[in-house]
């Protein structure tokens, strides 16, 4: 299946999602924020990152702005429950930044892998056959 990176700082919601992943047979790597991800993302190359928005250290809306302007190919997916404001603002300014799907928690699992099979049958359809 995929490998994909997990960016959660929440450990209880980062250990769930890892399990709902696992469980689906995706390799997966977590970061417990901004930082980790993008020293992961410096010696691997996942297949999609999920990201939390509101974190310590890096926040999601910087982290993916950064992953798109190195990673273009990168496929994301935003996740939040919100802080301040309405996670909505949070999850459409992800998705102006780059994000291809986002959730506002507490997150549906079943709607979670769909969007990441949708995002993995899209690359390879995207890297296909050429006829």
């Amino acid at each position: 299946m995929a490998k994909i990176l997990l960016v959660e700082d929440d450990e209880l919601v980062r250990d769930m999602l890892m399990q709902v992943l696992q469980r689906a047979s995706h390799t997966v790597l977590c970061a417990a924020n901004g930082e980790e991800a993008t020293e992961y993302l410096q010696k691997d190359k996942p297949d999609i990152m999920v990201t939390d928005i509101i974190m310590p250290k890096k926040s999601g809306i910087t982290l993916i702005s950064e992953v798109k302007n190195r990673h273009p190919n990168l496929e994301i997916i935003a996740i939040s429950g919100g802080g301040r404001l309405d996670p909505t603002g949070y999850l459409d300014l992800s998705e102006s930044l780059g994000a291809s799907v986002s959730f506002e928690k507490p997150i549906d699992n079943t709607a979670l892998l769909m969007a990441i099979d949708l995002l993995l049958h899209g690359k390879k359809e995207k890297t296909g056959s050429t006829t």
